[in-house]
């Protein structure tokens, strides 16, 4: 029966979707992301190791199986003990724990086991698991202990009781001289009193106090809060365990003469039928899903690989304790097992030999290229022997007897490394220690010896070397912070040149005796920052001609600036490389971050989401995300503490930051953040920028003062909080029970738009502060913050867009609202800046969400078409004026080529277009850009209105005089077809559109437009031809295209996306 059941044909991700139990859901999901279907076994005895193959083994594995009864030094403490921290490693590596405790008893006293005791396991595992030979009962019992659990997980009950004495007169003896004052019933109590043998003493209060609170166990997989190493710590790729608790029954053993029949086999099938929510399968030998809903798991011990040169589905001898064997081949080929259970197999083998290759085959085997990290300069034994056959037979002598070489140099000759946390690592330091130096201090020191000192020195001053001269590093740091820093406020300019002078000021001979070592943690990591922000600045450089000043820089014939400026950015990254992950700073951090920001402005989108989860990691090393580990005053004065102050907005800010960027990059790649987002961060105090920060207290900006580039920060992370709820919801897939949540959060960003600040609100906008100085970059802030808004909304109806038409509506109007604020962005930008992302996906995204709703959908929302059509070409020529210095500029036009021909003939053949053209929205010609940057070169305040005959979208540099203006565009039916568009896409309809009847809509993954284009390599090219360029080049556009015939060739989109994409459906509107 096992091998024609549908579940043995379906991927771990089809199974996920359709699983009954959370945890098996889950569960599959892990597997398909991890690649993996391993339980490994810790069988051990010992807490220590316990923990250590759970650290070590946790990225490669699934499931862990304990028996806690068999570990000695069990801490059994629910906040840091063993389970706690078994916890925190199975939510960083991303794995599930199953006690395999095999509960076999009567109901009660199995539910006292699973919840209470000493180990409590039901705070910790996820699966346990049961042997019903007492009956099927037991398995309702389980399932009702988790069920109470599960329930009251979040409350907490405690009772006080407090007794203490009167304070007051109010009990004073009973025959005292207040007796008068007792009405008629006191009266007679108090004689009754007196009856029975008062003794007169005074009475007592007592107070029972009882509270209930919400809370989470600190001992459950999901929050281990205060475990230190677990702190925001997630599998990548996955969100954390639910708190559902899971039971697998135990239905058939791998031991020798096993009695358990089938009878009690079809018994066990019975009691998982009836509690599926508790019951995610079975611990057995064979796949015992029959009845087509049967999704349950198997688990299988009694793994072993088979000899060398043996059949795969050969037999396997046993361990002489009963044990039997079978190979993986026959459990999961054959016998259909879901995870293999090994044990002794892996915990008792011997750690494979390294092949000293770079990545080795050891880490190539386990996807761990990126880890694997040695001296490759430590010599091998091959080249010792090959230097020693090679010499002199007495010198050989002298060498092997001489009493100088070091214990690292005989070692590594067996493979180990010259450095690392290992014995043979602290023996190095302790054989070039110095007598009097504490061995505290060596544990500390993570140099090594005297030569890894100086190695790293002379690498360090080698790097160094490559900064330019004072003179140029002035000018571009100037060019920076008055074309970027704006932009997110990474750095305070005071700081950053107080280090700058520091750094300038450092004698040569402290780096040439002392190196790195000799420096401060900021001080040592400031060159790498340094080296970013000039690479930065070359980017606005203007390139092709000459330039008086940086042309000197220049070290090659044909060498242009972002040439150097990539070699600054690498040379940045190799001074961090060198320090390490040791002694890091809030500079190490920041250095981090403008590498992210210098990678996504040169279009490399995939490494810098790679750096700014890299710069995240660095930022919790260094305390940025815990208040409590804000640093403390260097003294009791007031100039420190207001320092210590400011220092403290710094690292809320940076973190806010950081935070921002994971939030918005994963949202806008469709990639998993690399932090939690449940609990918001402490935003810093939105002051004016100090003069002296040591003289200076921090208050708010008030009303009358001026916004600062943190004012724009701080409103920028609020705008993009929402997108926290929206990925929550994305969870629940494109049909949810309940829209409502949808429309809160749509709500949510309309109350947040109509909040903006005047100052930078685009309608009608507070021009108080744009005449000073400070402010110039107020004009460009007014054009690029609503697409914020406009995003999200974007991405909170992505998902349903096929499912529903409200959203489909409201995803259409804010796709149009981010591309007009796109085409203001567009104006206030000069050349030299094209290459800014937010330029790019924020028209590419909303280009492709609202093409592919007129596609699909034409019949819907036809007031709007002719605005939509104008944008999609303003958006074209946008790309083609960006395209000679953007790259994804460049591969987009491809993909709008291929979408442009299918969105003109659905809205043709549906009639969805008027005959009657808009009046053209004008765009203003973009004056030539400076060195100075773009966003005082033209006013993104003026309309989008009017008419003009003359004015093109792009000008100057970049611009040619064959570009089509909006208003020709518009009245020569490139985009409004009344007539046929040669291509029969006249209304009879010129193409094929077959959908099956009852088509699931549901099945189409979520649009992420600049993600596939960076991840996915998705590109629009001719049916069976070359990629070519729209246009034949930049001045072209998709007129002159039409005249090349190539309009008649079919498009196609081509890339690494699956079947459910949008772009597999829009392949099949190839027109004919």
């Amino acid at each position: 029966m096992s091998d024609r059941h549908h579940t043995l044909k379906e991927s771990f991700g089809a199974r996920a979707e359709a699983g009954a139990h959370p945890l098996s859901n889950y569960l599959y999901r892990l597997m398909e992301l991890k690649s993996s279907n391993l339980c490994l076994s810790a069988d051990v005895t010992t807490a220590r190791d316990l923990i250590h193959i759970a650290d070590k083994l946790g990225p490669s594995i699934v499931v862990l199986k304990t028996h806690y009864d068999l570990i000695s030094g069990w801490d059994y403490n629910p906040q840091t003990g063993t389970g706690a921290k078994l916890a925190t490693l199975a939510r960083k590596h991303g794995f599930l724990i199953f006690e395999d405790r095999k509960f076999c008893d009567i109901g009660k006293t199995v539910q006292m086991q699973y919840t209470a005791g000493t180990a409590r396991i039901i705070e910790w595992a996820h699966i346990t698991n049961v042997n019903i030979d007492a009956g099927k009962e037991v398995v309702r019992a389980l399932a009702e202990a988790a069920a109470r659990w599960h329930e009251r997980i979040n409350y907490e009950v405690k009772t006080s009781v407090t007794v203490g004495t009167p304070i007051s007169d109010t009990f004073d003896d009973i025959n005292g001289t207040d007796e008068g004052r007792l009405d008629p019933k006191e009266q007679s109590s108090a004689e009754e009193s007196q009856e029975s043998g008062y003794n007169g003493r005074k009475g007592s209060i007592v107070s029972i106090t009882t509270v209930t609170q919400s809370y989470e166990m600190a001992g459950s997989p999901r929050l281990s809060k205060t475990i230190l190493e677990g702190d925001d710590m997630l599998y990548p790729g996955i969100e954390e365990a639910p708190m559902d608790r899971g039971l697998l029954i135990l239905a058939q053993m791998s031991t020798k003469g096993c009695l358990m029949t089938k009878e009690y086999t079809q018994a066990c099938i019975e009691a998982a039928r009836e509690h599926r929510r508790f019951v995610m399968g079975y611990v057995a030998q064979e796949c015992l899903n029959s009845e087509p809903d049967d999704d349950f798991i198997h688990m299988t011990p009694g793994c072993k690989l088979p000899p060398a040169g043996e059949e795969e589905n050969g037999q396997l001898e046993g361990d002489g304790l009963g044990q039997q064997y079978n190979t993986p081949a026959k459990l999961i080929g054959i016998k259909g097992t879901d995870i293999v259970i090994v044990g002794r197999g892996i915990i008792t083998a011997d750690d494979p030999k390294c092949d000293r290759k770079l990545p080795c085959t050891n880490c190539v085997s386990r996807n761990k290229r990126e880890s694997c990290k040695y001296d490759t300069a430590a010599p091998t034994l091959k080249g010792h022997r090959a230097t020693s056959s090679g010499g002199d037979a007495d010198n050989s002598a002298s060498a092997r007897e001489n009493p100088g070489d070091s214990i690292p140099t005989k070692v590594a000759n067996f493979g180990y490394s010259a450095t690392g946390a290992s014995t043979l690592g602290f023996l190095r330091k302790i054989e070039g220690a110095n007598p009097a130096e504490p061995l505290s201090a060596l544990a500390r020191d993570a140099g090594g010896s005297h030569a890894d000192h100086l190695n790293m020195r002379e690498r360090y001053k080698s790097l160094i070397r490559q900064l330019p001269a004072r003179t140029y590093i002035d000018k571009l740091v100037d060019v920076y912070f008055h074309d970027f820093n704006w932009m997110y406020h990474g750095l305070d300019r005071d700081v950053f040149d107080k280090q700058l002078a520091e750094w300038f000021s450092l004698p040569f001979n402290l780096l040439t005796n002392g190196g790195p070592q000799a420096l401060s943690p900021d001080m040592r990591s400031f060159p790498a920052l340094l080296f970013q922000v000039l690479a930065t600045a070359l980017l606005v450089l203007p390139s092709g001609h000459p330039d008086a000043t940086f042309d000197s820089l220049k070290y090659a014939g044909n060498m242009t600036f972002e040439d150097l400026a990539m070699d600054y950015s690498e040379s940045g990254v190799a001074i961090c490389s060198l320090l390490g992950k040791r002694q890091m700073s809030i500079t190490t951090v920041l250095a981090g971050f403008v590498r992210a920001s210098f990678l996504k402005y040169v279009a490399l989108v995939t490494e810098s989401w790679h750096a700014i989860g890299s710069a995240i990691r660095d930022a919790q090393e260094v305390g940025l995300h815990r208040d409590s580990l804000d640093p403390k005053p260097a003294s009791d004065d007031a100039e420190a503490v207001l320092e210590n102050q400011w220092e403290i907005q710094r690292r809320r800010k940076v973190w806010m930051l950081l935070l921002g960027w994971d939030l918005h990059t994963g949202v806008v790649l469709g990639r998993p953040t690399t932090v939690s987002h449940s609990t918001p961060p402490t935003l810093p105090v939105d002051a004016p920028l100090p003069k002296d920060r040591s003289r200076t207290p921090i208050q708010p900006r008030g009303d009358n003062d001026p916004p600062t580039p943190l004012t724009r920060a701080i409103w920028a992370y609020t705008v993009m909080r929402p997108l926290r709820d929206i990925i929550e919801l994305e969870s629940e897939g494109p049909c949810p029970k309940d829209f409502s949540k949808v429309d809160a959060i749509h709500q949510k960003l309309l109350d947040l738009e109509d909040q903006t600040p005047a100052y930078f609100r685009l309608e009608n906008p507070d021009k108080r502060f744009d005449h000073l100085p400070e402010c110039h970059w107020l004009p460009s802030v007014r054009a690029s913050l609503p697409q914020l808004i406009a995003f999200n909304v974007m991405a909170l109806h992505r998902p349903y867009i096929f499912t529903r038409a409200k959203s489909r509506t409201e995803a259409l109007k804010s796709s149009l609202k981010a591309l007009e604020s796109q085409a203001l962005h567009f104006q206030s930008l000069g050349p030299q800046q094209y290459k800014t992302f937010s330029l790019f996906f924020g028209t590419f995204d909303a280009i492709v969400l609202m093409a592919s709703i007129y596609i699909l959908f034409p019949k819907e929302q036809p007031e709007l078409v002719q605005t939509a059509m104008q944008h999609f070409q303003w958006a074209v020529e946008r790309f083609e004026a960006m395209s000679e210095r953007n790259a994804l500029a460049r591969a987009a036009l491809g993909v709008l080529h291929a979408i442009h021909i299918r969105l003109k003939k659905s809205l043709n053949f549906f009639g969805s277009v008027s005959a009657t053209p808009l009046p053209a929205l004008l765009l203003p010609p973009t004056p030539a850009a400076t060195s100075g940057g773009g966003s005082d070169n033209a006013s993104p305040d003026a309309p989008l209105g009017g008419s003009s005959t003359s004015a093109s979208v792009v000008g100057g540099q970049t611009g040619s005089s064959s570009l089509e203006t909006p208003t020709t565009a518009s009245s020569g039916g490139e985009f409004y077809g009344g007539g046929g568009d040669g291509n029969g896409g006249n209304n009879s309809g010129g193409f094929d559109w077959n959908l099956p009847n009852g088509f699931d809509w549901a099945s189409i993954q979520p649009i992420f437009a600049t993600g596939d284009l960076v991840y996915n390599d998705l590109v629009g090219i001719p049916d069976g031809s070359e990629v070519q360029q729209w246009g034949g080049g930049l001045g072209g556009g998709l007129g002159a295209q039409q005249q090349q015939g190539q309009q008649q060739q079919p498009w196609q989109f081509e890339g690494d996306f699956g079947n459910d994409s949008v772009w597999n459906l829009l392949n099949q509107y190839t027109p004919l």
